[in-house]
């Protein structure tokens, strides 16, 4: 038996046209933007962060924040390439297994020198099962000496492969040879904390007044849900070159509204209802950015729901991306695979059912959906958790809607919840199906691909495939060629299509308003990494 597939397609369809249909209005040019604050710039970042603590952090909000008061060993250009940050240079040795970083002469906040000590410490600190860190797992995908031993529980920390070789002087020695290991290090977690001050205060280290930076901003304020605040640090070794006295981050609260009420200077993104009317109301001010960034459904395979592939299957045949993008209406390209295809060193690959036609499809589906056992006297009913935005209401609603129009027994039901409670659920195991994303810490393949690995703690899929796990750790053998690596990456992506471990959804593009007199702001970098420290004001007219 057959839904009737006109109605799914018409009944979706009215769903994008009401949320397009403010973009009929008449909408005219907004007054020439005048600046009257010169002192501070306001950045919407979303949500509130889950911690200022670089060892601890995971989520994106939290990186933004973090990545303003602290320096690592590297950074990124506006084009998203690495760059020098406290290590001035590096090399590699013995094949890639040896790579030893020559730091600048830089202070922490508090005066006191930055060494290669003090990256000893954050890098064990990471690896230590005892910190909790959501990325411990980073050090062992990255091959670094004693890694895997030590998240095991089977070795000390102080045995991590890293040394200091003298104040100025850091070494890391891994196991494999790891030819974007200097890309693993621009993201926040492997930044380097002030262990005196760590040591001292604890938990409440990252408070206002405890808080000791290493980067161009200081600690001022955290007003939790609501705003963080941040000075311009004096100590730090580039200080002449920061044109922006103060930047404060907004946890949340109507950002369009108050970017129109010039309240705001960098907006994290733009209502999808609202894109056409911002692209009339503030011309040149949109800007857009295709992100190394994947959005999918999650299904948790250890749920009773979702141990069986026949229903992940078809799911992920009932699923129509294009009403999905639509929704969304920034412009995401429909996915069938986990790696963004503008990432470098990857390549296509595609699911064996997708030259299927729609018709097709959900016939495949609904066969499935009856061969586990779901029927219209037993409806599959199961909840799907989302974080609180109003895209991501939008679109998980509009799926919800796709699968009911299809096939009626499929009966989903949706739970919004707020950030820290979502993250908490996800990486708890408290949930059945969540609607979720991952953006890549580094331009290649396996930033995306290491989170299906078996023992990665940002597998909330659980998913566990030795196979998997096998060709993902073939892809550093020694003496591989970049074509070779290339290729079985596309390996690793048919493997999780074989067998349903998620369903792709979208790659995303991000949009956002900008103020137009800010200078420095680049939307060529595909990881997002931007620093304030970068931009600057137009000069007074």
């Amino acid at each position: 038996m057959l839904p009737n597939k006109l109605y799914s397609i018409s009944a979706l369809s009215l769903a994008v046209v009401f949320a397009l249909s403010a973009c009929n209005r008449e909408v005219k040019p907004a007054p020439e933007f005048k600046r009257s604050e010169y002192n501070k710039i306001v950045i919407s970042n979303a949500v509130e962060p889950s911690t200022l603590d670089p060892q601890k952090s995971s989520d994106m909000a939290a990186g933004a924040i973090i990545r303003q008061m602290m320096d690592g060993l590297v950074s990124t250009d506006a084009e998203g390439k690495t760059i020098p940050a406290l290590a001035l240079k590096w090399e590699s040795s013995d094949e890639g297994r040896v790579w030893t970083f020559h730091l600048r002469d830089a202070k922490w906040s508090n005066g006191d020198p930055i060494t290669a000590e003090d990256f000893v410490y954050s890098f064990r600190r990471l690896a230590d099962p005892e910190t909790a860190a959501p990325n411990s797992s980073y050090l062992e995908d990255a091959k670094v000496q004693g890694a895997a031993e030590i998240l095991q529980g089977k070795a000390k920390p102080d045995t991590l492969g890293v040394k200091a070789l003298d104040a100025k002087t850091l070494q890391f020695t891994l196991t494999a040879p790891v030819p974007y290991f200097p890309d693993m290090l621009v993201q926040q977690f492997t930044y380097p904390v002030h262990r005196a001050t760590v040591e001292k205060f604890g938990e409440k280290w990252t408070q206002p007044g405890n808080y000791v930076s290493s980067g161009a901003y200081i600690l001022k304020e955290w007003h939790v849900n609501s705003h963080i605040t941040m000075d311009k640090n004096p100590a730090y070794y580039d200080s002449k070159k920061v044109s922006i006295p103060r930047a404060v981050f907004l946890a949340s609260g109507k950002e369009y509204d108050r970017y129109r009420a010039d309240e705001v200077d960098v907006t994290y993104g733009i209502p999808s209802d609202q894109i056409k009317i911002a692209e009339k109301e503030f011309p040149g001010q949109v800007r857009r950015a295709t992100l190394l960034c994947s959005w999918f459904l999650e299904p948790n395979l250890e749920s009773a729901e979702f141990k069986n592939p026949k229903v992940r299957r078809a799911l992920n045949l009932l699923t129509d991306r294009a009403i999905i993008t639509k929704v969304a209406a920034r412009g995401d390209k429909e996915a069938f695979q986990l790696t963004p295809p503008n990432m470098q060193g990857g390549g296509e690959s595609a699911p064996a059912w997708k030259p299927l036609k729609r018709e097709a499809r959900i016939a495949e589906a609904e066969k499935l959906l009856r061969e586990a056992g779901y029927s219209e006297e037993k409806p599959f009913e199961f909840q799907i958790v989302y974080t609180t935005s109003e895209a991501a209401k939008k679109q998980i609603t509009a799926l919800q809607s796709i699968w009911k129009a299809t096939v009626p027994f499929v009966r989903p039901t949706l739970m919004n919840e707020e950030w820290k409670t979502f993250l908490d659920k996800r990486m708890q195991g408290n949930f059945s199906m969540a609607f979720a994303g991952w953006c890549s810490d580094y331009n290649d393949p396996a930033g995306m691909l290491n989170i299906f690995k078996s023992n990665n703690p940002n597998n909330a899929f659980h998913y566990k495939n030795p196979e998997f796990d096998k060709l993902m750790n073939s892809t550093l053998e020694a003496g591989i060629s970049a074509e070779e690596r290339a290729r079985r990456y596309v390996s690793a992506e048919a493997m999780l299509q074989r067998d349903d471990a998620f369903i792709p959804l979208y790659h995303q593009v991000s949009i956002n308003l900008v103020k137009p007199d800010i200078q420095g702001y680049s939307d060529r970098d595909p990881l997002k990494n931007y620093t304030v420290k970068n931009w600057s004001f137009a000069p007074k007219k």
